[in-house]
């Protein structure tokens, strides 16, 4: 990774400042994960360089080591903070209209989503991509998080007439990660928002049947085209 001489974003002026230590540091801090994101978005896990995340992030090596133990310690606090926006951007989307029936619900959440994942891409393939070459701590992070989102399909069952077991919710947001994932993967995380339709169908099938899931899926389509042609 070639060195520059450009200012890093949000990086503090050199020489003497008024702002507290605490403000100093978290601005490190913040510079330092965003250089963990855009190192490991480019090298992968494996090969990311401390080295390069300090560079990137134009604070020394003694002040990564004062606010990290090391680059595993780094990543799970990178991990953390990009994840826990992905559930409140979801969040408050899906509790937007929190009258409305369920699929009406998820779909703006779901929505929210997508799209947050296609303005992102960096962030996401640390956080659905990398994160499974980080060791077991990562792990055990990715799990919880999938676990976090299953929320929004359990509500599902007030809907639903439908005896369902109870690793249903679990199973539907492991297959979005995978869809995720493989998306990211190969480099079309721009497409995402484009498979909310077809994603719509497949979350709502289990709980309201495949008539109401065909319906959802023809309103997403429908709502995209709409918004499409008011954009044009």
């Amino acid at each position: 990774m070639a060195a520059t001489n450009t200012k890093t974003a949000g990086q503090l002026p050199r020489g003497r400042h008024n702002l507290a230590p605490e403000a100093v540091a978290d601005s490190q801090r913040q510079r330092i994960m965003q250089g963990m994101v855009d190192v490991v978005a480019e090298r992968g896990f494996a090969d990311a360089r401390i080295a390069d995340v300090i560079e990137l992030a134009g604070v020394s090596r003694k002040t990564y080591y004062e606010l990290f133990e090391d680059k595993e310690a780094c990543f799970l606090a990178t991990y953390e903070l990009w994840a826990g926006r992905m559930l409140a951007v979801t969040t408050e989307a899906f509790e937007s209209e929190p009258d409305a029936p369920w699929p009406d619900r998820l779909r703006n959440g779901l929505g929210a989503l997508l799209q947050f994942v296609a303005d992102h891409p960096a962030a996401a393939r640390c956080c659905i991509v990398e994160v499974m070459a980080a060791g077991p701590k990562a792990l055990n992070r990715r799990d919880a998080a999938i676990r976090q989102f299953t929320h929004f399909l359990d509500l599902g069952r007030t809907e639903s007439t439908v005896a369902l077991p109870g690793i249903t919710s679990l199973a539907l947001a492991g297959g979005v990660n995978e869809l995720l994932y493989s998306e990211i993967l190969h480099g079309a995380a721009a497409q995402l928002p484009g498979r909310l339709a077809d994603l719509m169908y497949w979350l709502v099938q289990p709980y309201l049947g495949d008539e109401r899931a065909a319906i959802e899926r023809k309103r997403t389509r429908e709502g995209a085209e709409d918004t499409g042609s008011r954009a044009s």
